[in-house]
């Protein structure tokens, strides 16, 4: 606890100074990862850090909770999601980054990563984004598309293994793909009543006959090529 109040007290020097360099971010944040270890002190860094009013300092935070690994505690995802709106980029990218690392998912989540990735199209603003090292915002969005293709990817692969197994979904009461009374089920519902009624049209409509043209001219006749 001494040492942790210690480097808090460096920090804050350095940040009402303005002397908070990339270097000293580094190395700070290798010296709050050595003292994390539990889930109580990496809460503690997501409050005193994470949440702090300095882009730098937040910064220190993510790379801190990323190195150690600490990703079960309640204020995490919150957190998360906070800085995947961030209005620094290279804080989103690092947000990001924990995503990725944790494999965390949940529908608030995919929503931000959705909102960040915004209109990024994979690979080629992932080499766009390797030409462009300094481009923070670039770097953000494009892993945040990866992150989500991941996410969507793996509930896509769920999803198919279910209706393969003859299994319903998560939810499912009654053994097929959608639960009762669900949207899927609704809609599935009525998808199947249409096919119904299609088919009693078609079977009901009136039959159309054609009869054969006889030609009006011989075969060796040239006017048959008249119109």
């Amino acid at each position: 606890m001494l040492r942790y109040r210690m480097l808090m007290f460096k920090l804050n020097r350095l940040v009402s100074k303005n002397k908070l360099s990339g270097v000293e971010e580094i190395s700070l944040a290798g010296q709050f990862t050595e003292l994390v270890e539990s889930q109580e002190e990496a809460d503690r860094i997501i409050t005193d850090l994470v949440e702090h009013e300095n882009p730098q300092v937040r910064r220190i935070g993510l790379a801190v909770i990323r190195r150690s690994r600490r990703f079960g505690g309640r204020l995490l995802m919150p957190a998360l999601l906070r800085r995947l709106a961030d209005v620094e980029g290279w804080l989103r990218h690092d947000a990001v980054w924990i995503v990725q690392e944790a494999s965390l998912d949940g529908a608030e989540l995919r929503a931000a990563l959705r909102r960040l990735a915004g209109n990024v199209r994979l690979p080629q603003d992932a080499v766009r984004a390797r030409a462009n090292p300094a481009d923070a915002p670039l770097h953000a969005a494009v892993r945040a598309r990866q992150a989500l293709d991941v996410l969507i990817e793996k509930s896509a692969a769920a999803h198919n293994a279910a209706l393969a197994a003859g299994g319903g979904l998560a939810g499912a009461k009654d053994g097929k793909p959608y639960a009762q009374d669900s949207v899927g089920h609704i809609r599935a519902v009525h998808r199947k009543l249409q096919r119904k009624l299609a088919g009693r049209k078609l079977k009901s409509s009136t039959k159309l006959k054609f009869k054969k043209v006889e030609p009006r001219y011989a075969e060796n006749d040239n006017r048959r090529f008249l119109l």
